[in-house]
């Protein structure tokens, strides 16, 4: 057939204007998006615009976000730079929720187009919740939610239609989901982008933050009173043992572990019963354990010193926890304003509770500084390094110390003595040490000769 058959009929030639009915133009992005604020419904968008679209809209909700924070935080706003990471939270939820929407969308829009989506809807969030917080005394994070929740459901629903050329409403419903539970999670994890703060404000917060401080260390001694209410002897006059544990950093848990595991041994081999006290820093949990603090040191050594027998009565202090140069243990929880403990300060609350016979084991780096201080012949003090030599095993990913295996773990349970367990430890010790080739912490001890034949012969007395 050629291609002007005279026996074929021929259509009409379309119209200019049944051209542009058919298939009519894509609307401005941001004519369209004026429509979508108001939630009115537009036709399709120009898809090319998209990119450009997403940048501009982005700039502008910052710029808002910057200028909204700074009216909130008159009279004299500070710029905080350290809160402009946070902005990355958003950013990386608004991409999220454009991916969602070309995942649950039949059509799928393109991933740019639906990003453009997002982006226009986030300046109206923002002056949303803006208005709600400012002018409505009584709104929760909840309403908030249900507020920016139903907005983002409508919004999205005609911005999807127009990109789409269909209804996606369940879409819609998904991203309007997802936009309320970011704001709840957002307000859970506190992930507020303030870039600018009153000086009132932070006044207030320091001060509150110092009452709250000031609070907590006040409470200390009652919490030690309830801790030393289970302490007391039986009134056999047979010598019993007591024990103390000092965990001394509350950023890493090991410490506070390795006390749990030296209150275990020791108490089944010298039988503390219920005669046990721990002075615990854990960042984990505030109010556990009375904190390990110097004042609380000495004031849990004199009251356990009121209830022994100072005559025949045994105590044994573990301390873990970091340790410096010229005998310092180092004593920090959180941001208290703590005092790190020196020899003299153990050496003091020792004396003034007038306990007599001790046991000392102190695990941390250069903890071989303590013996000269503590040196008596009614004390053993134990330690895990030499007084120039660091330990190892102080960190947030495990259970103990190098010393804590090698001595509370591994030695102490089969041993004959303390001067069994510690030699076997420190042999143990250097051979690990060796293995892994650093400088050895070579643990040093102190065996006062009166201690140690009195639980030679408690122990022996023990077994009868």
């Amino acid at each position: 057939m050629s291609e002007h058959d005279p026996d074929q009929p021929q259509a009409p030639p379309a119209s200019p204007g049944a051209a542009a009915l058919a298939a009519p133009d894509p609307e401005d992005w941001w004519k369209a998006l004026l429509r979508l604020w108001s939630l009115r419904a537009t036709g399709a968008i120009r898809a090319t615009q998209s990119p450009a679209a997403t940048l501009i809209l982005a700039c502008c909700s910052i710029a808002l976000w910057i200028a909204i924070d700074r009216w909130e935080s008159r009279p004299d706003p500070q710029f905080v730079a350290a809160n402009i990471p946070l902005l990355a939270w958003y950013a990386v939820a608004a991409q999220a929720l454009a991916a969602v929407l070309c995942r649950q969308s039949r059509p799928s829009p393109s991933y740019a187009a639906a990003l453009a989506l997002v982006s226009g809807l986030v300046p109206i969030l923002v002056a949303l919740v803006t208005v709600a917080v400012v002018y409505f005394d009584e709104v929760t994070v909840q309403d908030i939610c249900w507020i920016c929740g139903a907005y983002s459901l409508a919004y999205l629903a005609r911005g999807l239609r127009a990109l789409t050329g269909r209804s996606q409403y369940w879409p819609s419903f998904a991203g309007a989901l997802c936009i309320g539970a970011f704001i709840w999670l957002s307000d859970a994890l506190n992930v507020i982008p303030d870039v600018w703060n009153s000086v009132d404000a932070q006044a207030t917060s320091a001060d509150d933050a110092r009452a709250d401080d000031e609070a907590l260390l006040f409470e200390q001694a009652a919490r030690i009173d309830r801790s030393l209410a289970q302490v007391h002897r039986d009134a056999s006059p047979k010598p019993e043992a007591f024990f103390l544990g000092f965990a001394g950093v509350g950023d890493e848990k090991v410490f506070a572990g390795e006390i749990g595991l030296a209150a275990k041994v020791l108490g089944e081999r010298y039988g503390f019963a219920n005669r046990r006290v721990y002075l615990i820093n854990d960042e984990r949990d505030l109010q556990r354990e009375p904190l390990a603090t110097v004042s609380g040191l000495k004031y849990a050594l004199r009251e356990i010193g009121a209830r022994m027998r100072l005559d025949r009565d045994v105590l044994f202090l573990s301390i873990s926890s970091h340790g410096s140069r010229d005998a310092v243990i180092a004593v920090s929880n959180s941001d208290l304003p703590l005092k790190d403990l020196y020899d003299e300060d153990l050496a003091d609350a020792l004396r003034e509770s007038g306990i007599r016979w001790r046991v000392i084991i102190i695990s941390a780096c250069y903890s071989g500084a303590f013996i000269d201080s503590l040196r008596d012949a009614r004390t053993i003090v134990i330690a895990a390094a030499a007084a120039d030599r660091t330990s190892f095993g102080c960190s947030n990913d495990r259970d103990l110390t190098y010393f804590g295996e090698a001595f509370y773990r591994d030695a102490l349970p089969g041993a004959h003595s303390l001067r069994e367990a510690f030699d076997e430890a420190k042999a143990s010790l250097a051979l690990r040490e060796q293995q892994e080739r650093v400088t050895p912490s070579d643990p040093q001890a102190f065996f006062g000769g009166e201690i140690e034949a009195k639980l030679a012969e408690d122990g022996r007395a023990a077994a009868h």
